[in-house]
């Protein structure tokens, strides 16, 4: 858990389907003006003041969607990446690892004793984790 929200993997709100229907809506609304438009009034297209906010909130919600595009891409990643963490720990399940003091120094930004039951260790990157010490 602690690892998938590090990697940014959770996932939030997606209202990419409402935004893409809105743009639909928008798109077939824009048809209906332009279908409006004769050889004898082009200039009504111009006149219309609804182009202009239609257009506008048009190019807001591409905006948007092109971040939650991005942001679905970014978690993709990030839960392939948790994949491959979590198929490298299922491997050294029963394997013993030795203590390196050059991978703690590169993780760890301080441990901090609270007290003589609790301690805070801070990694880099400002994740902290308070764990009590056993006796």
């Amino acid at each position: 858990m602690h690892i998938q929200i590090g990697l940014g993997a959770e996932a939030g709100e997606d209202e990419s389907v409402d935004i893409q229907i809105r743009i639909a809506q928008i798109d077939k609304e824009f048809g209906g003006i332009l279908n409006t438009v004769t050889a004898e009034n082009p200039e009504s297209l111009l006149a219309d003041p609804r182009i202009e906010a239609m257009m506008s909130e048009k190019r807001t919600l591409e905006n948007r969607l092109t971040e939650y595009i991005a942001a679905e891409q970014h978690r993709k990643n990030a839960m392939s990446r948790l994949d491959n963490i979590f198929t490298i720990f299922d491997g050294m399940k029963n394997h013993p690892l030795t203590f390196d003091n050059e991978i703690i120094r590169k993780i760890l930004q301080c441990v901090i004793v609270e007290s003589k039951d609790k301690i805070k260790v801070v990694f880099i990157g400002g994740l902290e984790v308070k764990v009590e010490v056993e006796q």
